[in-house]
């Protein structure tokens, strides 16, 4: 899906020849954009317990300069919040066949869940704002490297 975007390999290049400087740059402001998007989808994650809360991470990938925030973690390390996944898309109802104990076999009815989107919704205030402080820092850097000037 990502190979469609327009111009992923002339950023992909831009980004390889950007000075050490600019990079740490836009590394910081992703980081700062990465703390409020932690923030707000803590905030509307269910807090039963606080665990799914603290599951909500962000990480800056400093080699592609990609954000990342939700439920991050290898597999493994995502196992305990299984159910975060579930409550954030949701679940239809239906019926399944016990695999599991003593009722193997036996049948059970699953309700519907309606998924609350805490990692998946749409912020779009949050958006703005990282657009807000990531724009002008970009064109900032294109102008610095399209003028041949190096940090």
């Amino acid at each position: 899906m990502s190979s469609k975007v327009k111009g992923r390999r002339q950023f992909r290049r831009i980004v390889q020849q950007m000075p050490d400087a600019a990079r740490e740059e836009v590394i910081e402001a992703f980081g700062r954009a990465g703390l409020r998007a932690q923030a707000a989808m803590r905030a509307r994650a269910k807090h039963k317990t606080g665990t799914l809360q603290q599951g909500v991470k962000y990480k800056v990938l400093p080699k592609t300069l990609r954000l990342q925030v939700g439920l991050l973690g290898t597999k493994r390390g995502r196992s305990k919040l299984f159910y975060g996944f579930v409550l954030d898309k949701g679940r239809k109802a239906q019926t399944v066949t016990i695999s599991r104990g003593k009722r193997t076999g036996k049948t059970m009815k699953v309700r519907q869940i309606v998924g609350d989107h805490f990692v998946s919704g749409r912020y779009p205030d949050l958006r703005d704002s990282v657009i807000r402080e990531v724009k002008p820092l970009f064109n900032r850097i294109l102008a610095r490297i399209g003028g041949g000037g190096n940090d």
